[in-house]
């Protein structure tokens, strides 16, 4: 059985629907097994910190930490993306992890994905929910995580990885966090003089590079490759979460 830090809220959101359902429709009710959920799957997860630690006794410990005021609003994005196009730097490891995938009933697509970066002066990681309901709604919510190595941790490019040398205000050992939501109706797609076929919002033909940008304007058909059209849709605001912030909290 999957357990998850999130069961037990889940469990009592049920019972107070069941008990609620039962106050108003009397016993009967109580016993419905009818409960009411995003059947998308549109999850505002934006990550989770793990950090860890050492009690008296020497004891390693992980500590889980999810509270949104560690996270510091900064005016713009201090990510330098300049570092991640550098093609001169090894990628020492990448990864594309599927948490997810459902059809929707035939209805559309939802999924979660992770890509993981490393190279010699940082790493980086994207976040991407995508969500199609066809003839409803398109929406993608990326959140991207990225850290500046320490010159320590990096002898051979120390030099590089000094504040001056990588642009913005990006500081060694920091975690900076960007989320970017773009969503539309069906309908503005055809304002907008996007695709409303939903042949041409199925995700596919992504390549690992797309994570950071480039010229992705068509593809080989003179169609709009599918992470240019993403980046067409409109912004939205994300509730209680900042568009770009850094943790505040030091790594351990």
């Amino acid at each position: 059985i999957l357990r998850t830090l999130d069961a037990k809220v889940w469990s009592n959101k049920s019972k107070r629907l069941t008990d609620d359902t039962a106050s108003d429709s009397g016993d009967a009710a109580a016993n419905s097994s009818e409960f009411y959920y995003d059947w998308t799957f549109s999850s505002p997860y934006a990550g989770t910190i793990l950090t860890s630690s050492s009690d008296s006794s020497n004891n390693y410990n992980i500590d889980l930490i999810n509270n949104r005021q560690q996270w510091q609003p900064l005016p713009k994005s201090q990510i330098p993306f300049h570092l991640l196009q550098d093609t001169s730097q090894p990628i020492l490891l990448y990864d594309d992890i599927h948490l997810f995938e459902d059809d929707l009933h035939d209805n559309g697509e939802s999924s979660l994905n992770i890509k993981i970066r490393v190279m010699p002066k940082c790493w980086y990681v994207l976040q991407r929910l995508y969500v199609r309901v066809d003839y409803v709604c398109v929406k993608c919510r990326e959140v991207r995580y990225f850290c500046l190595l320490d010159e320590n941790d990096v002898v051979t490019n120390a030099s590089a990885t000094k504040t001056g040398s990588v642009g913005n205000s990006c500081k060694p050992n920091v975690v900076y966090r960007d989320v970017t939501w773009r969503e539309a109706s069906w309908t503005e797609l055809g304002k907008m003089s996007l695709p409303v076929d939903p042949s041409a919002w199925i995700e596919h033909n992504i390549s690992g590079s797309g994570v950071i940008g480039g010229n992705f304007s068509t593809t080989s058909t003179g169609v709009p490759s599918f992470a240019s059209l993403l980046a067409k849709l409109p912004l939205v605001t994300p509730p209680d979460l900042e568009k770009h912030a850094l943790f505040i909290a030091g790594l351990r």
